[in-house]
């Protein structure tokens, strides 16, 4: 929270921070929201979820296929009631809205601190232990849904809400073209990350000088600009033999990257580099 409330504060180029930090403080209200929405929308309406709609699946009152008896091919039965509906909605969208919230407030207050009143560290204890029973049942429930195929979640099992085929048929034809376009796509990132460093390289620059129609940075207008930076050399030093002169850490930068680093100007090996104005006996040689 007290980050939230630092991100809110920004101000010019922290309002995007303050933005981010708005959003991440309402996320449980935008989780509630989009669940009502795609409940609304598909439940509500007799309609799948798009993910069921993707398997053919669809929600089936089991109250009324058990009063009835044996079916015959497990697609027909009734929908799901409006009171299963609107459990389901409160379940599902407002019930994991306030556990969020919950936990949320919970954690701010500091309810599981040994220093909190003893009615606060109940609390916290109830709700791990409240959180822990339902991850038990959960997982009981996994269980008895892999054995019997019925009740995938612990909601669908109290509201007796099975989830059938839709259709005796399906097309189960699958369309590849988004997954041929992220294939194309992977394999083209990788081959601009294996070839923008070697594109980058003093080596490749010197081999595609020779080719290069542009001649302006071996005028003699620009001798006195550093043919790395293009400024005026802070600390000129001049590259040995050639005695084209560079700025220092330009220089002292590259024939530390490259040993065999050539001159920009003329392609020539730089085997020493000398400062502007200083005797060869103080020559610094290159590492």
């Amino acid at each position: 929270m007290a980050i939230s409330h630092f991100l809110q504060s920004g101000t010019n180029g922290e309002g995007l921070f303050a933005h981010e930090g708005m959003l991440f403080q309402y996320e449980p209200e935008l989780d509630a929201f989009l669940q009502f929405l795609i409940w609304r929308f598909s439940i509500w309406v007799d309609k799948p979820t798009p993910g069921n709609g993707l398997m053919n699946l669809r929600y089936r009152d089991e109250r009324a296929i058990e009063a009835r008896g044996k079916v015959r091919t497990g697609l027909e039965g009734p929908g799901l009631t409006v009171s299963q509906k609107l459990w389901y909605c409160v379940a599902t969208v407002g019930g994991q809205y306030l556990w969020a919230r919950l936990q949320s407030f919970s954690a701010f207050r500091r309810w599981g601190d040994s220093d909190q009143r003893s009615l606060a560290r109940r609390g916290w204890f109830l709700l791990q232990r409240v959180e822990g029973l339902y991850r038990a049942a959960s997982f009981v429930n996994v269980l008895v849904f892999l054995y019997s195929g019925r009740y995938r979640s612990l909601i669908e099992r109290l509201l007796r809400a099975r989830l059938v085929y839709g259709s005796p048929n399906m097309n189960r034809a699958v369309s590849f073209e988004y997954m041929n376009r992220q294939l194309v796509w992977n394999e083209f990132s990788e081959m601009l990350l294996l070839l923008l460093p070697l594109l980058n390289s003093s080596s490749m620059k010197s081999f595609l000088r020779p080719f290069s129609k542009d001649k302006s940075s071996s005028s003699a207008g620009d001798e006195n600009l550093c043919p790395i930076c293009q400024a005026n050399p802070s600390i000129p030093f001049l590259a040995l033999p050639c005695q084209h002169r560079y700025c220092y850490y330009c220089l002292r930068t590259r024939c530390s990257a490259a040993p065999s680093f050539r001159c920009s100007r003329c392609n020539e090996p730089v085997v020493a580099m000398q400062r502007h104005g200083v005797p060869v006996d103080n020559l610094a040689q290159k590492q």
